[in-house]
Parts: C-alpha cells; sequence; structure tokens
C-alpha cells in the first residue's frame, strides 16, 4: 500500500510539474485521488489485502491517461491560467443578461422537473406510508434491501426525475462558475440529496460533493486567479467533512437509526472502511485470484445501467454479483472504475480507452483555460469521473451519462441563439 501511494503520488507531483495545465492537470487529479485512497489505506486499514500486480496494473493505466494529457494539452508551454476577459464572466453586457437569463430559466425548469421526479420515486419505495418521523427513517433501508433482492421493483416512469438531476446540478454549477451563486441553484442540488436519502445511497452525494468541489476550484483557480493554498480549505477539508457526514449518516440510515451511541458511531466509523478502501482492496484480490482473461465484454459492466435499459444485459446489484475478501473476514463488492474498463475491454484496452480520455480531457480543460466557459459543463462531470475512480466509475449511472451531453448541448444552444459575436464565444 505504501509503494502504491509513493507511485501515485510521484505521478501527481510530476504531473503538477510538466503538465501545462500545471494546478489544474486532469491526470493530477487521478493519481491524486488514488494516492489519497491508498495513503488512508494504509494509515487506517493496513490488514487489507493489497498487490503488486494492481499496483503495476494501476500505475499503468494512470500513466496511461498522463500521457494522453500531455499529447492533449499540444505541447509543453505553459498555459496562463485566467487568460481571457473579465466581462465574459460578469453580467456586463445586453448579451451576457441574455444568456444568463436563459441559462437560468432552463435550469428552473429542470428543478421542477427533478423534484416531482425524486417525490415519485419515494412513493414507489413505499416512502409515503409512513406514519411517523421514526418510521421513515426506517423505511429507506427495507426499500434499498426489497430492490437488491428482486422483491421491489420501481416503474421507469418515476425514475425520469432522477434521470435529470444529474444535468441539472451540472448545469447549475456551470451558472455557478460562469457568473455567480444564487440561491435558486439549490434546488437541483437538494434533488440529488433528497433521492440520496429515499434510497439510503451515498454514491450520489458523494459525486454531488465532488462535483461542487471541482466547480469551485476551477473558479477560484482560473477567473479568480487565487493560490492553491489560499483555496485549501474551501475546495479540500469543507468537502472532506461533508463527505464523511454522508458516510456516517448513510450508514446509519441503512440501519434505520435504530441505535446512536458512541460504540454505534464507532461500529459504522470502522464498517465505513470498507466502503472507501474495499474497493482498492477487493481491485487487488480479482486481479490475482478471478480475473482469467475471459473475451471483452464491451461495456456490460462500464456501462451496465445503459446495458440495462437497452436490454442489453441486466444489471446485477452493486454493478457485480461476486463478492471479494478483503481482510479477515470483511468482503466488498466495489471494484474501482479500472475493474470495470479491464472487464470489458482488457488491460491494453483499459490502457488505451483512458489514453484517449486523457487528450480529450485535457484539451477541454485547455479550452476552458484559454476562455471558453461552456467546456466547464464537460469538465465538471468528466472531472467527478477521475476523482470516483478509486471507488467506482460513475458511468454506471445513467443520469451522469446524460450530465455529459444534455447540459453542454442546452448551454451551447442558448450561446447560438444570443446575438454575440464568435470572437467573445471562442477565444
Amino acid at each position: 500500500m505504501q509503494m502504491a501511494a509513493v507511485l501515485m503520488l510521484s505521478i501527481t507531483v510530476f504531473m503538477v510539474i510538466v503538465s501545462p495545465l500545471r494546478w489544474i492537470s486532469p491526470s493530477a487529479l487521478l493519481a491524486g485521488a488514488w494516492a489519497f485512497v491508498y495513503t488512508l489505506q494504509s494509515v487506517f486499514a493496513p490488514d487489507m489485502y493489497s498487490s503488486l500486480l494492481a499496483t503495476t496494473t494501476i500505475f499503468t493505466i494512470t500513466m496511461s491517461f498522463s500521457t494522453g494529457e500531455l499529447l492533449g494539452c499540444g505541447g509543453m508551454r505553459r498555459i496562463r491560467l485566467g487568460d481571457t476577459d473579465e466581462k465574459t464572466h460578469a453580467l456586463h453586457t445586453h448579451e451576457d443578461c441574455q444568456r444568463a437569463r436563459q441559462l437560468k430559466k432552463y435550469i428552473v425548469l429542470l428543478s421542477l422537473l427533478i423534484l416531482p421526479g425524486v417525490a415519485a420515486y419515494a412513493y414507489a419505495l413505499g416512502l409515503f406510508r409512513a406514519t411517523s418521523f421514526d418510521e421513515l427513517l426506517i423505511l429507506p433501508g427495507i426499500a434499498r434491501l426489497a430492490m437488491a433482492n428482486g422483491y421491489l421493483s420501481v416503474p421507469l416512469y418515476s425514475r425520469i426525475g432522477i434521470l435529470l438531476a444529474c444535468p441539472g446540478v451540472v448545469l447549475a454549477l456551470a451558472y455557478y462558475y460562469i457568473y455567480k451563486w444564487s440561491w435558486w441553484l439549490l434546488l437541483p442540488i437538494i434533488g440529488v440529496i433528497l433521492f440520496g436519502m429515499s434510497q439510503s445511497g451515498r454514491a450520489g452525494t458523494t459525486i454531488l460533493l465532488l462535483q461542487i468541489m471541482l466547480s469551485v476550484y476551477l473558479k477560484e483557480t482560473i477567473i479568480l486567479k487565487r493560490s492553491v493554498a489560499g483555496i485549501f480549505f474551501k475546495c479540500a477539508v469543507l468537502p472532506g467533512i461533508f463527505m464523511a457526514i454522508v458516510f456516517i449518516g448513510g450508514e446509519f440510515l441503512r440501519e434505520g437509526f435504530h441505535s446512536m451511541e458512541f460504540k454505534d458511531i464507532m461500529r459504522v466509523i470502522h464498517s465505513s472502511r470498507s466502503y472507501l478502501f474495499g474497493g482498492v482492496s477487493a481491485f487487488s484480490y480479482w486481479i490475482c485470484h478471478i480475473y482469467n482473461w475471459n473475451p471483452p465484454t464491451f461495456g456490460r459492466y462500464s456501462f451496465s445501467s445503459l446495458f440495462s435499459v437497452l436490454g442489453i444485459f441486466p444489471q446485477m446489484p452493486g454493478i457485480y454479483d461476486y463478492y471479494a475478501p478483503i481482510a479477515n473476514s470483511e468482503t466488498s463488492n466495489i471494484y474501482t472504475a479500472y475493474r470495470s474498463f479491464i472487464e470489458d475491454y482488457t488491460i491494453v484496452g483499459a490502457c488505451l480507452i483512458y489514453f484517449v480520455a486523457g487528450i480529450f480531457i485535457a484539451s477541454i480543460t485547455r479550452k476552458l483555460v484559454k476562455g471558453d466557459d461552456t467546456a466547464v459543463l464537460l469538465l465538471i462531470p468528466l472531472l467527478s469521473w477521475l476523482a470516483f475512480s478509486p471507488m467506482a466509475s460513475v458511468t454506471y449511472f445513467n443520469s451522469f451519462l446524460l450530465s455529459c451531453i444534455l447540459p453542454y448541448l442546452l448551454v451551447r444552444h442558448i450561446w447560438r441563439t444570443t446575438s454575440v459575436d464568435d470572437s467573445i464565444l471562442l477565444r
């Protein structure tokens, strides 16, 4: 574990020094996320399984992405942060105001679909049957188990609001990045939080916190031109505290808050380590003892929800139905983002996919730095995919996949329909 942490940290430092994108290097984010998890694992879960083969594989795929980033940057020359006119980030012109009003309209419209959609989803789960607040705390955990065991199914129509939740959040965060923060931007964010609580889930809320953190970081560094040290508390410490609350609170919600004594809190903290570090350890066990070089499945795991909706292959609970041992009697079914891409495309194919992704994401980041604000609509979900990689791949979720497409198309439509010179739009 210590060696893996050092290797990932080395990539992080190397890319910050070498990449033209420096402190907003996507490779530094990806490697840094792995380094963070490995470091915490070596401190709080040193008994968990690890292997040299897994470390080598993770290092190779991460380096493939880093190599792609260096190519996608278009050279080694440093890119100046915030090298753009201030008026593209403020309501200084009629066109700016018109764009902001249009964007606000879409965000509010999506929120009006998301919040009733969350209510419909909660109704399908049976949460409206609660006759007291105590019963309401118990039902989400029961509904989650019923869904996992196949005893409860949620109609497709009740998932529409959930499908729009991630796109709504990306639009809201893009508005914050381009213009400013406003209270109504909380509407889609509240929808995602309520959805997570309704099914006692933690992944959606964790991804939401990552996207907020990344949006703040991009604005602080690119537009406001503040130092990394100066925004550390806002972009790292506070989200970390909220994530800890989500992990612990989510586990208690699954248990129905039956008991919240000190011993229960410590037990939940200990059990949460399987969620935080189990993926890395399970991946190590899987690649050494389970992976048998079967023919590639071409997206069955990486895009499991999409395959399920299209009727290509049913989605299993937790993406995978095999639980790997990680420490003593502990098991986990979370295998990191890398496992799903290896399963679907082999190790060589996963390296190639991450290499191409590195080129693409680096080119998008370069456009954002150069002044194309619409690039932030692609970067917010894509960077959250990288940051969440040590635990799982967010490509499992159809709402996330839609958030990579719909918000960008909507904003590009708004930008085209407003009368503004192309020289202002694309720099």
